[in-house]
């Protein structure tokens, strides 16, 4: 996930156009080492005509049952994400990249289903906008795992859920 340094995922309610080109070429390639994304409806809207991302199956949560939206790599649920995770097990895709938004990271990091978790850190303080797990407070140990930086613009820091 790309974050500020005051820890949020958008600029007000979905703008990401800060995230640099740097960090959206990392983005792309961590899609390419997963079977699949999970995101939710939000985070699909911001992709635009670019969901479903190509060269991935999508995995979309979503509510809306008049939502439209088709291809042969995507799958819109309202499920839990244990029903997600079976799910995606039963098409054999089994490496999960769940890319946002706020409110699927907290679903997901609630249920215990977050292994690992990598942050892109922008030098970039936004002051208003999502946070990466919502806003209700959560008690969650982490490992660090490995920290570096990119382009001299980017820090990027991977940790380990404590389970």
């Amino acid at each position: 996930m790309a974050i500020s340094i005051d820890g949020l995922i958008t600029k007000g309610k979905n703008d990401s156009d800060w995230v640099s080109k740097t960090d959206w070429n990392q983005f792309y390639s961590y899609i390419q080492s997963n079977d699949a994304v999970i995101m939710g409806r939000k985070t699909m809207d911001a992709f635009g005509k670019d969901c479903p991302i190509a060269d991935t199956f999508n995995i979309v949560l979503s509510n809306n049952k008049k939502l439209h939206k088709s291809g042969n790599n995507l799958a819109i649920m309202s499920a839990t994400p244990k029903k997600v995770v079976e799910f995606a097990k039963s098409k054999s895709l089994n490496n999960l990249l769940l890319i946002g938004g706020s409110e699927t990271n907290k679903q997901f990091l609630k249920a215990k289903l977050i292994d690992e978790i990598v942050l892109s850190a922008h030098p970039l303080i936004i002051g208003n906008g999502l946070h990466l797990f919502d806003d209700d407070p959560l008690d969650v140990p982490l490992e660090l795992i490995d920290t570096k930086t990119i382009n001299n613009e980017l820090v990027q820091l991977k940790y380990k859920v404590v389970k």
